[in-house]
């Protein structure tokens, strides 16, 4: 099933992140949800195009950097 979040708010992202951490998820999916649950952030976050990648790039890395996310390949 195919969930679509709108996050408004940075909070609610890390907050989404944490549960996917303590769902025990295997890293390469767990990877793949936090980049989609930042996605439909960045969407809700970017609807007026005014942030640029690379202030994307700049959560993303943050955000990935606190809860030790990595891309398993």
């Amino acid at each position: 099933m195919e969930v679509i979040f709108n996050f408004s708010r940075y909070e609610d992202l890390r907050q989404a992140v944490k549960q996917l951490l303590q769902e025990s998820l295997d890293p390469d999916f767990l990877y793949e949800e936090a980049q989609d649950l930042f996605d439909s952030w960045w969407e809700s976050e970017n609807n007026l195009g005014v942030l640029t990648i690379e202030k994307k790039e700049a959560f993303w890395e943050a955000l990935t950097r606190e809860f030790k996310l990595e891309q398993h390949t």
